[in-house]
């Protein structure tokens, strides 16, 4: 069985769809502004195909890394994908999954300018493991995630990127920037809400 960091948003749940039938979801509440929305779209999807998934909340954890910083339109923490890797890691090898699934997409790694070697450097904690870290969109866009999952007849809509974690995406952040270009890009009507 394969594990799925699962974060609600358009390419961990183009993943949920494309390997429902291997995969448990595992949702990780780090203290991100969006955790409550991400949350509640990880949960539709997953009742929706009977799948399973995991919660683990930890919500002081990006508290600690941003308190006394101000107001912070981004994400608590920068470098999260070390933290949520390791995690869902850790979690696979003491549950007896043979694969972790991480479903980041290749405009992403534009954001972190270090997530290649950091990716790298979780590949060898997961050989040490002896479990399998996967990433099988790192290569494709956004835009090609939107049209699999047109194709796959997801409720997108029903996905969650913004930053902010308002019931309706921002439509500024640069998450939700990302968001409407893919949509763009794809030529798929968005019918995302958007409060700008």
């Amino acid at each position: 069985m394969k594990l799925l960091l699962y974060s609600g948003g358009i390419n961990s749940t183009v993943a949920l769809y494309r390997f429902k039938d291997i995969v448990d979801c595992l949702f990780i509440d780090y203290g991100q502004r969006s955790a409550r929305m991400q949350r509640e779209m990880a949960k539709y999807h997953c009742e929706k195909l009977g799948k399973k998934l995991i919660e683990i909340h930890i919500p002081s954890l990006g508290k600690a890394f941003y308190d006394g910083l101000g107001m912070r339109l981004n994400e608590p923490i920068v470098h999260r994908n070390v933290i949520l890797l390791s995690i869902a890691l850790t979690y696979a090898k003491e549950r007896k999954y043979d694969e972790v699934i991480f479903a980041t997409a290749s405009e992403e790694c534009l954001f972190e300018k270090d997530k290649p070697l950091i990716i790298s450097t979780m590949k060898r904690l997961a050989e040490i493991y002896g479990v399998k870290l996967s990433m099988p969109f790192v290569n494709l866009s956004k835009s090609l995630l939107v049209k699999m999952g047109v194709k796959q007849g997801i409720e997108l809509e029903k996905t969650y990127s913004c930053l902010l974690g308002h019931k309706y995406h921002c439509g500024v952040c640069s998450q939700c920037q990302t968001r409407k270009i893919a949509f763009k890009e794809a030529g798929v009507r968005d019918e995302t809400v958007y409060l700008r």
